[in-house]
Order: structure tokens, then C-alpha cells, then sequence
């Protein structure tokens, strides 16, 4: 932006008027920058100066970057100024304001907002019923988004696969998946192909509810299909496993994408090392443990976290000292989550011996790094 300005300062010089284009590019610049209070000062002088009047691009771009900071008031009084002008607001600025509201679970605004567009003749299309479906879902009301869903198509209103898959995701995050498998098969209905994120979002709903098998069955036809199965699609699989303490099949996941190449992430070691401990296999968690750095993937500190709740848990204290000096002298600072772990293993262990001597204080420098 220094250097836009910079250009700007030289069209002056050079005796050039700026354009309304000029002038919507550079508040752009503000509004990617994050600098609203910049974009609505330049804004405003392009209305004083009267030489040069914003257009509906100008207006939609500044109401956009108010949506983005959550300032709805700002965002709908630039649009009643828009409606005293010439430069009257169209379906782009009432979609973006709508989405924000329903965002910002607005809901009797945005509708009001919706009817008020409607009123003027201007009529919805597929982002404005995407805001609508979105909105309604995250209030539950799945009667009402799926009304909504079939009346966006008798109106010959066809959603895209990215807009498909928002309804979805959220249908299967609430653990709505017969209903996410209707959106599925509509969209094959209607010639719209599903793609990687509208699989994994099924298969993290059939998680979610414990359907490990229709789970897998998904996966299997994101195989069969040719789909680009990645590292997200094996962690969703793979953390619905562990959740349900299926380890053995975990792992042969992890073995099978490092066989197709497939490098697993941090995400995904930390998700069975958890899902070791949670089944009392600290063996095969540390064991785990020590084949992820060997692959030249670094523990975080919430790896070490887990690893080390799951041996206070299960009362393997020396081993948790020695991990923790191990988690110091690789510079792998220590949270708040890591210190209440170790600060409880001591505390109950000591309810437990009936002893009002801990444990950890038994190691001088333990003692003084837990009580300060």
C-alpha cells in the first residue's frame, strides 16, 4: 500500500485524475490489509470531492470489507446510502450483508434483509440460498433447510459442488448423515459430481455416529471411483478409529498411505498416540513415538502432552519425569495444559499413598520446576 499511495501522489504531480477504478483498487489494498477505518476515509473524500463518484463496485468491495470485521450497522448503512443515491445496491451487496447476518446469527435480519431484496424485484440466487441453507442449519431448523433446498431447485437454482458440500459438512457435523446423504444423492441427480471434501465430510459424519464401516464403505468408493484420496481423507478414517478404540485398523491406514507415498502428518501421530493411551498401550504409543521422529516427523508440545497423560494415568511417573527432561532438552517449551498433567499425576498420587509428601518432589529439580 506504501507503494500504491506512493503512485497515487505521482498521478497528482503528472496533472492525471485518478479513476473511480484507481480509487476502488486502493481501498481494496486498505480492505487486504485489514485497515477499514483507511478504506471508509477514502471512500468518504471520493463522495466529497464529488469529481469522481463511487460506483457499485466501489460500494460492494468497502460493504464487504466491513462483513469481514463483523460490522453489519456499517455494512447496511452504506447500503441505504447506496439506495438515496443513482447508484442503486444489486443482488452482490445484498447477498454479501445476508451472509454476514446469518453469520453472525442474525437470522431476523438477514430474513428481513432477504424480503426487503425480494420486495425490489431482485430475485435470489445460489449464494443467497447457500446463506440461507448455512444459517438455518447451524439453528437446527433441518425441516426449514431442506424446504429451502428443494425449493432452490424447482427454481431451476442449482448449487455447485463447494456450496453442496458447506450443507453437507454441517449436516454431518451434526450428526445428520441420512439427511447429508440425500444432499449427495440430489447432487448426483443433477449431473453435480462429488468430490474429495463431500466424501470425507460423510465419512467423518458416519465417525462421528460410530458407523465405522459405512465409514470405510465411503472411502472404498472414493477408491473406486478415482477420487484423489489424501492425507485429510486417511485422518478423518483414522481418527474415527481411534475414537472408537479400533487401533489395529488405525494402523494398517497409516501403513497403507505410507505405502502409496502418502507422508502422515503431525495431526495423524498424535491421533493414535492418543488412541494408544486411551486403550492402555503405552508400549506401542512410545513405540509409535519413536517411529514418528525416526520419519523425521518432530513431536509438538501437544504430542507430548498426550504421551505424558497417558503414563501419569496409568503410573508410569518415572518414565513421565524422563519424557518431560527429554520434551526440555529438545527446546520443546511447556505449556499451561502440560504443567496441570504433571501437577495432577503428583497430586493424586499422593491422595492415593496416603502421604502429604509428593512424589515429584522427591526430585529436587522436578519440585522446583512444578511449584515454581
Amino acid at each position: 500500500m506504501g507503494f500504491s499511495l506512493s503512485v497515487l501522489g505521482k498521478f497528482f504531480k503528472l496533472g492525471l485524475e485518478p479513476s473511480v477504478f484507481t480509487f476502488t483498487t486502493l481501498i481494496n489494498g486498505f480492505l487486504l490489509e485489514n485497515r477499514v477505518v483507511q478504506a471508509a476515509e477514502l471512500f468518504n473524500k471520493m463522495i466529497n470531492a464529488g469529481n469522481c463518484q463511487p460506483d457499485a463496485v466501489t460500494y460492494g468491495t468497502l460493504v464487504k470489507g466491513f462483513c469481514m470485521k463483523g460490522n453489519n450497522s456499517a455494512a447496511i448503512q452504506l447500503l441505504r446510502k447506496m439506495e438515496e443515491g443513482a447508484c442503486k445496491p444489486g443482488l452482490v451487496v445484498y447477498n454479501t450483508i445476508i451472509d454476514s447476518l446469518f453469520k453472525n446469527k442474525l437470522v431476523d435480519d438477514a430474513l428481513n434483509l432477504l424480503s426487503e431484496m425480494m420486495s425490489k424485484g431482485i430475485a435470489p440466487d445460489v449464494s443467497t440460498y447457500t446463506s440461507l441453507i448455512h444459517g438455518i442449519c447451524k439453528l437446527g431448523e433441518w425441516k426449514e433447510a431442506k424446504r429451502l433446498l428443494n425449493e432452490m431447485v424447482s427454481k431451476s437454482i442449482f448449487p455447485d459442488v463447494r456450496r453442496c458440500n458447506v450443507l453437507v459438512d454441517t449436516l454431518c457435523k451434526e450428526g445428520m448423515v441420512l439427511e447429508a446423504e440425500g444432499v449427495v444423492e440430489m447432487m448426483i441427480q443433477r449431473g453435480i459430481e462429488p468430490d474429495t471434501v463431500t466424501y470425507s465430510s460423510l465419512m467423518d459424519g458416519y465417525c462421528l455416529r460410530g458407523e465405522m464401516s459405512k465409514a470405510r464403505k465411503v472411502f472404498k468408493l472414493m477408491l473406486s471411483k478415482g477420487s484423489m484420496v489424501d492425507v485429510i481423507c486417511y485422518s478423518a478414517l483414522i481418527n474415527g478409529y481411534c475414537k472408537h478404540k479400533m487401533m489395529d485398523e488405525a494402523m494398517m491406514l497409516l501403513r497403507e498411505m505410507t505405502c502409496k507415498g502418502l507422508v502422515p502428518n503431525i495431526a495423524i501421530y498424535n491421533t493414535l498416540v492418543d488412541g494408544y493411551c486411551k486403550v492402555g498401550k503405552l508400549g506401542d504409543a512410545q513405540q509409535l513415538f519413536s517411529e514418528m521422529q525416526a520419519c523425521g516427523q518432530l513431536p509438538d508440545v501437544q504430542t507430548y502432552a498426550i504421551l505424558l497423560d497417558g503414563l501419569c494415568k496409568n503410573r508410569q511417573i518415572s518414565t513421565a519425569i524422563q519424557l518431560f527432561k527429554e520434551m526440555e532438552g529438545k527446546k520443546v517449551d511447556a505449556d499451561i495444559v502440560i504443567y496441570a498433567i504433571l501437577i495432577k499425576a503428583d497430586q493424586d498420587f499422593a491422595v492415593s499413598e496416603k502421604t502429604n509428601q509428593p512424589l515429584i518432589k522427591s526430585d529436587l529439580r522436578w519440585g522446583r520446576i512444578i511449584y515454581g
